[in-house]
């Protein structure tokens, strides 16, 4: 049986939780970041284990994460601008306020 390595990186990650409600549901949200993925951040839902490869700027364009990450139709405006607002500031605490 053959196998043969294609890619095998290691790096340290950037890597943020959080855990937040809206007026009708809970989030719990881990976010990495890695150079490997080209400015994109790997967003897991630690609720339901799914994940998306995600930046800012594809939060508007492509509506998949919302099912991958569970989000109610009723809380994605919300989640829609944390998550730019997030993404976009690659793990700073100071301006998500």
């Amino acid at each position: 049986m053959a196998f043969d390595y294609l890619y095998d990186q290691s790096e340290t990650l950037l890597s943020r939780f959080v855990t937040f409600t809206t007026e009708h549901n809970r989030y719990d949200l881990g976010f990495f970041y890695s150079q490997h993925f080209d400015g994109k951040s790997f967003v897991l839902s630690l609720q339901n284990m799914r994940a998306v490869l995600i930046s800012s700027d594809e939060i508007a364009l492509d509506s998949n994460w919302i099912g991958k990450l569970d989000i109610r139709i009723e809380d994605v405006e919300v989640v829609t601008a944390f998550l730019k607002k997030t993404l976009s500031s690659v793990f700073k605490h100071d301006d998500l306020d």
